[in-house]
Order: C-alpha cells, then sequence, then structure tokens
C-alpha cells in the first residue's frame, strides 16, 4: 500500500506556473492608484487660488503650451486641458475667434493662446502688486497717525511702491540742503516708520519748482535735489539700521512736478523729497 502511494506521488507532473502577473498585483496597483488619488485631492484643496497659479506656471512653459499641437492641449466644451491648465477663461470668445463650429473649422495658434496667457500673467502680477502695496500704505499709514505726522506727508501707492511725499519747506531753508535743527524730530519718526521695510528698495528722491537757484554752492536745481536727497538718506541710515543696498538716491530738480508751478503753493508743493518704497514683488 505505501508503495502504490509513493509511486502515485512520482507520477504526479509539477504544474507549470500561470502566466501574468500573480493576482496580489492588481490588488496592489489599485491601492496604489487610490492614494496618488487621495493625495492629489489634498494638495488641491490646500492650494490657494489654484486655478490662477496655474494659468502662472503654464505661461511659463512655452514647449508644452501648445493648441492643437501633438494632442498636448485640446479645446472641448470652452474648456481647456493639459499643460497644467484646466480652464480657460473668456473660451467662448476665444473659440469663437478661433472659427469654431465653423464649416472650415478654423484653429487657434500657439501664439494667440500666449498672447491671451501673457495678458492674464501681467494682470495678476499687477494685482498682486497692487495688494502688497495697499498693505504697506494701510501700515504707514497707520503708524504717520500713531506718531501725530499723518498732516505733514502725502501718501500715495501703485502697483510698484508706496509714496511718501515731504514738503521741503519742513526739512530745508530755502537754497539750502541741511536738514533744518526742527525737522530732526520728525525726520527720526520718519526713520522708525521705514525701517520696517529695510528689506525692501528705498528710493529717496530731491525735487525742487523751476526757480532757478542763485547759489555759489550748487550749480543748479538738480545738484541742490541731488544734495537734500543725499541729507535726508544719510540721516535717516544714522537713526535706524537700514540695508545700505536697498537704498537709493537721485535728485531730479525741476523735471518731475507734481503741480504747476505757476502759483506759489504749486511751486511749495514741487518743492519735495519722495521716499519711496517698493513692495516686495517688485524689490526682487
Amino acid at each position: 500500500m505505501v508503495k502504490k502511494v509513493v509511486d502515485r506521488m512520482a507520477k504526479r507532473k509539477e504544474q507549470p506556473p500561470e502566466e501574468g502577473s500573480p493576482a496580489w498585483m492588481a490588488t496592489f496597483s489599485d491601492l496604489m492608484n487610490l492614494l496618488l488619488c487621495f493625495f492629489v485631492l489634498l494638495f488641491a484643496s490646500s492650494s490657494m487660488d489654484e486655478g490662477k497659479i496655474q494659468k502662472i506656471a503654464a505661461s511659463f512653459d512655452k514647449v508644452s503650451f501648445d493648441v492643437i499641437q501633438n494632442g498636448k492641449i485640446s479645446l472641448t466644451e470652452g474648456e481647456m486641458v493639459s499643460g497644467g491648465v484646466t480652464q480657460l477663461p473668456d473660451s467662448d470668445v476665444f473659440m469663437s475667434e478661433a472659427g469654431h463650429g465653423d464649416n472650415n473649422e478654423k484653429y487657434a495658434t500657439a501664439s494667440d493662446a500666449k498672447l491671451i496667457s501673457d495678458k492674464e500673467l501681467l494682470e495678476e502680477l499687477d494685482r498682486r502688486g497692487k495688494e502688497q502695496s495697499e498693505e504697506i500704505y494701510d501700515e504707514i499709514l497707520q503708524s504717520a497717525e500713531s506718531y501725530s505726522i499723518d498732516d505733514k506727508i502725502s501718501i500715495d501707492y501703485n502697483e510698484q511702491y508706496v509714496e511718501l511725499d515731504l514738503n521741503g519747506s519742513i526739512l530745508f531753508d530755502s537754497g539750502e540742503a541741511a536738514l533744518k535743527n526742527e525737522s530732526k524730530m520728525f525726520m527720526q519718526k520718519v526713520a522708525r516708520i521705514l525701517v520696517k521695510y529695510r528689506q525692501c528698495i528705498i528710493e529717496v528722491e530731491g525735487h525742487t519748482d523751476n526757480i532757478p537757484i542763485s547759489s555759489s554752492r550748487y550749480a543748479d536745481n538738480r545738484a541742490l535735489s541731488a544734495e537734500r536727497a543725499r541729507s535726508v538718506y544719510e540721516y535717516i541710515i544714522s537713526e535706524e539700521h537700514f540695508i545700505d543696498a536697498n537704498i537709493k538716491i537721485a535728485g531730479y530738480g525741476e523735471s518731475r512736478p507734481i503741480a504747476s508751478n505757476a502759483t506759489e503753493e504749486g511751486r511749495a508743493r514741487n518743492r519735495r523729497v519722495s521716499i519711496k518704497i517698493y513692495n516686495k514683488q517688485n524689490s526682487q
């Protein structure tokens, strides 16, 4: 009896392995795909203003940002797919200009899409710059009010910088570039406000009216304005710890008036020192 069992075991042939991948690999692959989708969803939900960031990223990708080329990007149902861009604003206008639905089936060129992308990028950069400048403007205005000097300075801003205009009559005697002693307390407060933005580019500019200067010390109004800008620059860095490489000075004389030189009031406004604090986006 034992011998028969042994004979049967000897006659049993080894079965060849099944073709293809083992069954567990399919389950493992499904698990990896689910994990990938999970983390992509987490990333997407935590991204701020993701659509605009995708548009900016796509605008820098000159290679992949093509329309109807090798299937990289296709326009269907008013959407742009692939290349990091999930949707193209105003796609209805874009498609009508491209001749979508026409019998001849005209297609938009890559340059058309690039122009749209560049315009959107510039608009986005301007928007961000203006937001940064507005934030600086609010902070400076609040500080000026706390120091009780808000009535002695004029503050404005744009998408590049915040500008402080200091009245020249407060700072200097007529035809002079040295700060008046009574203006130094005022300039101390200005320096305390500015030092918060020491990491930003700061420009100190001198300006005058159009009346020619009669002084042996300065050749013309431009020379006087340059020395006045230098005096303000030297004083503020002596009061606070600025990054000297981030500060620029310039004298423009009467070449950049902000009011008419036909009146005394206008000339008084033009005799000023302007301090421009560039926002982070424009300080790089």
